[in-house]
């Protein structure tokens, strides 16, 4: 059985996609520490960052380096950009397919993302949730069709 990347990948789930190539397409977390915190997302099924091919981990920063202009030039992480990449189960790799993670960051928001970081799978306000997420993604998508 496929896991939910290897699914999303071959479209038999949805997801808020805003940019795809040949290795990597990227999407917005379901379950958003921040606002458009979005997700890179490796098209091989590569539970680790040593099992991507040369070409793909080669691509792996200069998409996400893109992919953080486009978010700074939404005003997102205008103070900063967390890149996340947790390699393996004792990392809270909770999918075990490589993904990056870029969470946009505003000086003073450690409250609210400890808060979020501890709440974030409950299914609270979901539908106000998925309504921000077809937002963030919209503009997402605009601005890194400008970019590329």
């Amino acid at each position: 059985m496929d896991c939910v990347f290897c699914a999303i990948a071959a479209n038999r789930l949805p997801a808020q996609r805003v940019y795809e190539d040949e290795h990597f397409i990227v999407l917005l977390d379901i379950f958003p520490l921040r606002p458009a915190h979005v997700l890179i997302v490796s098209r091989e099924h590569a539970p680790l960052l040593e099992h991507l091919s040369a070409a793909a981990r080669d691509r792996l920063l200069s998409l996400g380096q893109r992919v953080a202009a486009a978010l700074r030039a939404l005003d997102y992480g205008r103070d900063g950009i967390n890149l996340l990449l947790n390699d393996g189960p004792a990392s809270n790799q909770h999918v075990p397919h490589l993904h990056l993670h870029l969470i946009p960051r505003r000086s003073g928001d450690v409250p609210q993302l400890i808060w979020r970081a501890l709440t974030r799978f409950l299914p609270l306000r979901r539908k106000r949730l998925e309504a921000r997420l077809q937002h963030e993604a919209e503009q997402l998508r605009n601005a890194l069709n400008r970019e590329f």
